[in-house]
């Protein structure tokens, strides 16, 4: 009788090890906090380089960024960790950018997501979400633009040429020459 007990009592401590365990679900949470990642996908080879310079370049000129590159297995990854509101950024062909604003293939399952242009660098456009605070998306526009011919590709993004994906209204806020949002918690 006594050895049953023993292995409940074992049991039920082993369940509730498990069971609050250690999970790094609240440290990815907070991670994603405290770093701007922008999000490439491995099977579009030149968005991750890409994707590690304005990274490089976001670090040395706007350093709260905490910016870091990240890879998703492949571009329907990609969508569903954007619009799921697990990431936030991301370095997408102007191609799929519309795609997946308009929620078309390849992203039919994930969209239509509602994209935002932070920048335009040759065929490429670095995105958000449009709930991205406006100012985060003012400072990385201001940063990427001020340090654009560090980037191995033309950064193209003026007023009045906006990209295909609309442009972020604090990106859009920079590039008129208005002044830094306010945040939320000002207003």
């Amino acid at each position: 009788m006594q050895r049953r007990v023993f292995l409940h009592v074992i049991l039920a401590s082993t369940a509730l090890t498990f069971g609050t365990g250690h999970t790094p679900y609240r440290q990815w949470v907070v991670y994603r906090k405290r770093h701007l990642l922008i999000l490439t996908s491995r099977t579009d080879a030149l968005s991750y380089p890409l994707g590690k310079r304005v990274a490089e370049i976001l670090n040395t000129h706007l350093p709260a960024s905490q910016a870091r590159v990240t890879r998703a297995p492949h571009t329907e990854r990609l969508a569903s960790l954007i619009s799921t509101k697990q990431l936030d950024v991301a370095l997408l062909t102007r191609h799929h950018a519309m795609a997946l604003l308009d929620g078309q293939p390849p992203f039919v399952d994930y969209g239509p997501v509602p994209l935002r242009t932070i920048v335009s660098m040759g065929d490429y456009l670095l995105v958000c979400r449009d709930d991205f605070a406006a100012q985060h998306a003012y400072l990385v526009a201001k940063t990427l633009s001020l340090h654009g011919a560090e980037l191995p590709v033309r950064q193209d993004t003026v007023p009045g040429t906006e990209p295909v994906v609309p442009l972020h209204p604090g990106a859009l806020a920079y590039f008129q020459g208005r002044p830094l949002p306010e945040t939320e918690a000002e207003q």
